[in-house]
């Protein structure tokens, strides 16, 4: 066991700037081969395998001037853990490479669910195939991360030459060590990105922890290949999430459909407009009628009042509708919400009010 046990019992900050000075010396050494072996992204060496052995090798050597350091406790770890090596049990090290002449790629996942327990500080070593020749860079895992993309599951995105200021981290307002202790992490992650997204965006991707009515089917599908039931289920969420459709403002809705229940619909307004205006008191096709929306509305609200009442979408509406969840009366309140969007209609001069119909039929 090296030094850096005992340094850093007394002083983790002094611990962590020795902990610098081994990367520093690991980054040279690793250049210096680069250069003296004219590596090449051809060279059919350099796998991932070879550079993760690679570094390895470096780091030891690089325990030859970092004394503090011992080489034999530094340890590649096998299979699928974060990070790739561990030296000194406290001490990891992400090793990332790119094909490209630039310094940016995906990182690992935000969750950290594989993470070895006992590391608390982590730098990546970045290797740049591309280019001229073989380059590597170090530096600390949390001033590199720079945004977020979604894969399976949410993961970082890395920029070896990313300026101080601009990470992820300090776009979110929390340090990277809350941040992957917070068991809401992408709950939060989800909530940022939310208030970035300009009209006509939704962020696709769902919390893993949060509880949902469906599951996301694993393919794509289009609107008439659902059955009535779900298609009839859908339009009921609609009305309740987005009440702005009955207004033609489908634009959420959509993005909705898409990226929590998986359907596509390319005529999304024909279940709320098509067939024209209709007689409110008979529902029949009628000129001068109100539109078919109404009749819409009606035909669901038995539906409606059920979701109402059942607690699985709920998570949907603390997102899309949370002013419904404050009543105590769900059904009243977003009557109230339909009857602000849908004007008096008047009918061979008889007055109509969407409320009307809702509570008192």
């Amino acid at each position: 066991m090296g030094k850096i046990i005992a340094i850093r019992k007394n002083d983790a900050n002094v611990a962590e700037g020795i902990f610098r000075n081994l990367m520093k010396e690991t980054e040279d050494i690793l250049n210096s081969r680069a250069l003296k072996n004219n590596w090449r992204t051809t060279t059919k060496s350099l796998t991932s395998s070879s550079i993760e052995k690679e570094a390895v090798d470096a780091i030891k050597n690089a325990c030859c001037k970092v004394k503090e350091f011992d080489a034999d406790e530094v340890n590649l770890i096998s299979g699928h853990k974060f990070p790739d090596i561990v030296a000194e049990k406290y001490y990891g090290v992400e090793v990332k490479s790119t094909t490209s002449d630039h310094w940016k790629s995906t990182g690992s996942s935000i969750v950290e669910s594989t993470r070895v327990e006992t590391v608390e500080s982590i730098y990546v070593l970045f290797g740049k195939l591309g280019g001229r020749c073989v380059e590597f860079k170090c530096r600390p895992y949390s001033d590199v991360m720079y945004d977020i993309a979604v894969t399976h599951s949410p993961r970082y995105l890395i920029d070896m030459e990313l300026s101080k200021g601009n990470t992820i981290f300090d776009k979110i307002k929390c340090d990277y060590d809350s941040f992957r202790k917070d068991p809401n992490s992408i709950k939060k992650v989800k909530n940022y990105y939310k208030r970035q997204a300009r009209k006509g965006q939704m962020p696709w991707w769902i919390d893993e922890n949060e509880e949902n009515p469906l599951t996301l089917p694993v393919n794509i599908r289009l609107w008439n290949t659902l059955g009535m039931d779900e298609r009839e289920m859908l339009l009921a969420m609609f009305f309740i999430l987005f009440p702005e459709v009955v207004n033609g403002e489908y634009g959420n809705a959509v993005l909705w459909m898409v990226s929590a229940k998986g359907v596509v619909n390319p005529s999304f307004r024909d279940p709320f407009s098509a067939g024209g205006k209709v007689n409110p008191s008979t529902w029949e096709p009628m000129d001068g009628g109100v539109p078919q929306v109404w009749k819409k509305l009606f035909e669901h609200k038995s539906v409606i009042k059920d979701l109402l009442g059942d607690s699985s979408i709920y998570p949907y509406m603390r997102e899309y509708n949370p002013a419904l969840l404050k009543s105590k009366n769900m059904y009243k309140s977003w009557v109230h919400q339909i009857g602000g969007i849908l004007k008096e209609q008047t009918v061979r001069g008889i007055k109509y009010r969407i409320e009307d119909v809702l509570l008192n039929n």
